[in-house]
């Protein structure tokens, strides 16, 4: 890291997560963006029509000149290892969109890699305040022991067979549950701790390689029970929803990104008797910049301060692994049609 200054950061893929990234590091404390790089020739001509930091077509390049502290990549998923494992060779700290790979093979060898520097994988729902409200409920205790939960992850996305690397599952992993439903298994790590066992159904509906639904049943080590519907082509759901019903001794908490609605049977610290509700405004501070929701300013804001003050990130390689090793267990599932022991690696 850099003694003086800012951070320097240089972004890897200059799509709609990376100009998102580069938006965000170049406008918070304690960060620049000085360099982004994308193999696109289109998109590199009008990034230096616009932009006046330096443009490359090779990472390689950019990572090599630009004496940078922070890479963030954010290229399509069978690109992740080998910008992760470059990057390491210059002890960079790295920040990578989820997931960290295209399964836990990869994730094991990334891990084996041994890393010092700082590192993080962008799944943002954990910094959403009203799922960070319902882990300090669950935390505290005020409710009880968690018992059970339902949940699903849902948008209207695919009704035609999908043409792009994302629908290729030697390049995407897999198919909604890959994409869409990573996110709802971290937020499963995150609020109630590591999966045991597995059992998953999928299906394809307009797409002939890859999972547009799928159903997964879960048992964590500490008891609790769970479930996942994941789908990209149901209809009514503009935007993606992460909604998760959780059941606990004394209440029940419901999640989404939007709002929180909680039922306790007592008055408690954090909660009155009764039911209450909250929306994401409610529980938000302002940040320095909102571009696509303060949820991403606040992910990056942290990373910036791991890296500065040298302490480890709520989600790093080893944290974000965990997830790919169960998605692996649940495509076995699927698979094989049995239920799935869970082991972690790292």
């Amino acid at each position: 890291m850099n003694s003086i200054g800012d951070l320097r950061v240089g972004v890897v893929g200059a799509g709609k997560m990376g100009l998102l990234h580069s938006g965000i590091f170049n406008c918070i404390k304690g960060s620049k963006l000085v360099a982004i790089s994308d193999k696109d020739k289109f998109i590199i001509g009008a990034l230096k029509n616009y932009l006046s930091i330096n443009v490359y077509q090779n990472y390689e390049e950019m990572i090599d000149k630009e004496n940078l502290d922070i890479v963030i990549n954010t290229t399509p998923v069978f690109i992740h290892r080998e910008v992760i494992e470059y990057s390491m060779k210059r002890n960079l700290s790295i920040f990578v969109e989820k997931p960290l790979a295209i399964n836990g093979y990869e994730c094991s060898s990334i891990l084996r890699n041994g890393y010092s520097a700082e590192t993080m994988v962008g799944y943002y729902r954990r910094f959403i305040k009203t799922y960070n409200l319902a882990k300090e409920i669950i935390v505290n205790g005020d409710l009880g022991k968690v018992n059970h939960f339902t949940s699903h992850i849902l948008v209207s996305q695919v009704f035609k067979e999908g043409k792009n690397w994302l629908y290729n599952p030697k390049m995407s992993g897999g198919g909604v549950l890959i994409d869409l439903g990573s996110h709802a298994i971290d937020l499963f790590h995150y609020l109630f701790g590591n999966v045991s066992n597995l059992c998953a159904f999928a299906k394809p509906i307009f797409n002939k390689q890859v999972e547009d639904c799928g159903l997964i049943n879960l048992q964590f080590k500490n008891g609790i029970l769970g479930s996942l519907h994941a789908s990209w082509s149901i209809r009514n759901y503009r935007l993606p929803e992460l909604k998760i019903e959780i059941h606990l001794d004394k209440g029940v908490i419901t999640a989404t990104e939007k709002y929180i609605t909680i039922f306790s049977e007592v008055d408690c610290n954090s909660v009155r008797k009764g039911w209450t509700t909250l929306h994401k405004q409610d529980l938000t501070h302002d940040v320095p910049i909102n571009i696509a929701g303060p949820e991403y300013t606040l992910e990056d804001s942290h990373f910036v301060d791991c890296v500065t003050n040298n302490k480890r990130t709520i989600c790093n390689f080893n944290e974000a692994a965990k997830t790919n090793f169960v998605l692996d267990k649940i495509y076995s599932s699927m698979k094989e049609g049995r239920i799935e022991r869970i082991i972690y690696e790292g």
